[in-house]
């Protein structure tokens, strides 16, 4: 039994071992035919027809796609059926050609070659017209390509600019002069004279007048018709001024060389020392004067500067064209410097400057200081010196930064502290003198004048005005005022049922009331309301037990309470001459931290700006007084501060002539904020200046120069503000102005 099982269960597995051998044959003859199939190499098409009916039942294969040749070849068979004929009927011998293929081979008979003259067209064309020469004459503006003048607009030669990317050159549409400038403004007839506010070159202005010398230079010294001019501007903070001035005036470079035809192109580098270090920035050449004059007027400027540095990093990055006479125009105001600590490392810069100049045949002209070396990095280089006018080494600048100027912000701090203490003080109170008792309701002008002078009340003016009077017949009504501005003596009368209180005392210096006037209630019995109209200006009477305490300023017809929340008006009086130019960035920021300490305090501010200088030299900005109105934000004071500085200053006279048209609020009080780095001058006299202030009730503060016997600390004294020196302040007027 058990041999018999054991005999099947061998069967069963070579039944099973032979059915797997023939899977896996079949498999492995299926892959071997499939592989077979595809290793053919050549699979021939074959197709039956009947010879005698070739057309029919006959399929047509498609023809495969014609190879494109890379260059269309010309043959001679092509060109036997295609001649060209050739007419020149401008010519004295009339001919009627066939122009034929040459029978040689041509390699790259289809590659189009174009001409110079396709593409280098001149800057100037011409309309071709017959001309009879005993008949028409050529006009005087044509007769030579160098009679061309400035002044032309869009006209001139330079607005045929390089075109939008196609062939020759384009016609510039221009829809305004924003962005071309007006060209030619420094040459022609009748532009000049102070004020000029377009912005335009002025062929009176120094720096026009150095420009082109130095555009005169690069023109008589050129060795083509084609330059590449660098300027290499130093951008520290007492150069603001200068760039917007070579800003200004640079078509007066421009203009001269377009008069003779050169084609140039324009670069600039800018350099300063800020807290991380010496900053270039250079900027590619470009033949658009415009574009360049807007990046000079946008310069950021702050910190101090190194131009030896400067100028090797330009010699080392600024790409100028092979072909083209190489300038640098040194734009700066100070000694050349630089930031390499050693015992011959400024001698080593300077030659290393020389050597590089000379070596990439570069010449270097100089806008700048009067110093040797400057002068002999001219001379050797092949440029030409220009000394930079109002060229003073300048050690009144100040630093850009605010640990820099950690003693100016103080005195902005303090100056915002003080007039929110002052805002919220009343200005002076009035005690209760005496009781009037009112008999029959009848007011007795007699018994008023008879009672004032019994109680030592001394008044010079008189009461025989009566108008004002009937207001204390009425109940509870309102305050009737008497004041003598000679003595400063203020008498105010109240009715309160059947008696008048009568109040009296002194009032300051900066506070004017008329002699007869009437305050109008506002909150029954405790708050009147009095308008000076000779200054413009709002009083508040409040009564507190037995006295009257008044305020400057409040709101007429409401029954808030102004004072708790009072507004003020602060006109900056700004020093705008060439010796504030080093101190603009500081200025700035200690108006930055005067509106922002204001900003939290519980006031309602408004301020103005008054920039003040005499124009004498060529920065004509500010020729006068210049008024802002407020209110001003910082944005905008910060935007007027970027003009150039210039010029000398008059503080009486700005005082004079700009405090009587700022247009205070009546409801506010009133300061002014005076900055000026030199003692005072003017052909005014001080106790006109110290009086109109006192006149508008205005409180003074001056940062300025410290001269106890000076203007300055006086009128502080007299307005009841406060002084402040101001740092590197000069003990004289400025020699160069």
């Amino acid at each position: 039994m058990i041999k018999k099982q054991t005999k099947q269960r061998s069967l069963n597995a070579c039944l099973i071992a032979a059915i797997v051998h023939v899977c896996i044959a079949i498999l492995l003859t299926f892959f071997y035919y499939t592989q077979l199939s595809y290793n053919i190499d050549d699979v021939i098409g074959v197709e039956i027809f009947d010879v005698n009916k070739p057309d029919i039942n006959r399929r047509s294969l498609k023809r495969p796609m014609p190879k494109k040749a890379m260059t269309a070849k010309r043959t001679e068979a092509l060109a036997d059926y295609r001649p060209q004929h050739v007419k020149f009927t401008a010519a004295s011998n009339l001919i009627d050609e066939t122009v034929r293929p040459s029978d040689k081979v041509l390699m790259h008979s289809a590659t189009e070659k174009v001409s110079d003259t396709s593409t280098n067209l001149p800057d100037v064309t011409t309309q071709s017209q017959q001309l009879i020469k005993r008949e028409d004459s050529i006009a005087k503006s044509v007769q030579s390509p160098y009679e061309i003048t400035s002044g032309k607009g869009t006209e001139s030669l330079r607005q045929r600019v390089k075109g939008d990317g196609k062939s020759g050159f384009n016609r510039l549409e221009s829809t305004g002069t924003a962005d071309i400038g007006d060209i030619g403004q420094g040459f022609a007839e009748g532009v000049g004279g102070k004020g000029d506010e377009s912005g335009d070159s002025d062929k009176s202005n120094p720096f026009a007048e150095a420009l082109e010398r130095i555009a005169d230079h690069i023109i008589g010294t050129r060795e083509g018709d084609k330059v590449n001019v660098v300027f290499v501007l130093d951008t520290s903070a007492s150069m603001r001024d200068n760039i917007q001035q070579v800003a200004k005036n640079l078509y007066s470079m421009t203009d001269a060389f377009d008069r003779v035809n050169i084609e140039y192109y324009l670069g600039m580098s800018e350099f300063s020392v800020r807290r991380e270090g010496q900053e270039i920035k250079t900027r590619n050449l470009m033949p658009d004067v415009g574009v360049l004059r807007r990046r000079m007027k946008e310069v950021q400027l702050s910190g101090d500067e190194n131009a030896l540095d400067a100028l090797v990093d330009t010699l080392d990055f600024m790409e100028f064209h092979a072909d083209a006479n190489k300038h640098l125009i040194l734009v700066t105001d100070e000694p050349a410097s630089t930031s390499f600590k050693g015992k011959d490392s400024k001698t080593n810069m300077q030659t290393k400057v020389i050597q590089k100049s000379k070596f990439d045949k570069i010449r270097v002209n100089v806008l700048g200081f009067p110093e040797p070396f400057q002068q002999k990095l001219a001379e050797v280089t092949g440029g030409v010196w220009e000394v930079i006018p109002g060229h003073a080494y300048n050690p009144t600048s100040l630093p850009s930064n605010r640990a820099g100027n950690a003693k100016l912000l103080k005195a902005f701090r303090d100056i915002a502290t003080d007039i929110r203490q002052s805002a919220h003080k009343s200005m002076f109170s009035l005690s209760l003198q005496f009781e009037l008792p009112i008999t029959d309701n009848k007011i007795s002008l007699q018994n008023i004048q008879k009672e004032i002078v019994k109680n030592g009340i001394e008044l010079n003016s008189d009461l025989s005005l009566s108008e004002n009077l009937k207001v204390l017949e009425k109940k509870e009504s309102d305050l009737w005022a008497l004041s003598d501005p000679s003595s400063q003596k203020i008498c105010v009368l109240q009715r309160v049922e059947n008696t008048l209180h009568v109040y009296a005392g002194s009032f300051p210096q900066n506070c004017n009331f008329g002699q007869d006037s009437i305050a109008y209630v506002q909150q029954r019995s405790e708050r009147w309301v009095l308008t000076e109209q000779q200054n413009n200006q709002i009083y508040t009477f409040r009564k507190d037990n037995d006295k009257l305490i008044v305020y400057i300023g409040g709101q007429p017809g409401t029954a808030s309470n102004s004072y708790a929340k009072p507004n003020v008006d602060i006109v900056v009086m700004l020093d705008y001459s060439r010796s504030m130019s080093g101190k603009s960035q500081a200025v700035m920021l200690g108006l930055s931290t005067l509106i922002g300490r204001l900003s939290i305090f519980p006031l309602k501010y408004r301020i103005g700006l008054i920039r003040f200088a005499e124009a004498k030299d060529a920065i004509k900005t500010i020729d006068g007084v210049d008024i802002k109105q407020m209110p001003l934000n910082e944005v905008r004071i910060e935007n007027l501060l970027k003009d150039p500085f210039g010029g000398d200053e008059h503080l009486i006279d700005a005082i004079v002539e700009g405090l009587p048209q700022v247009k205070f609020s009546p409801f506010a009080k009133r300061y002014l904020l005076i900055l000026t780095d030199e003692p005072t001058t003017g052909k005014s006299p001080p106790e006109q200046a110290i009086q109109l202030c006192k006149s508008l009730g205005i409180t003074a503060y001056v940062i300025g120069h410290p001269n106890p016997n000076d203007f300055q600390v006086t009128l502080t004294q007299e307005t009841l503000g406060n002084f402040f020196t101001m740092p590197r302040h000069l003990d004289k007027p400025y020699p160069n102005q």
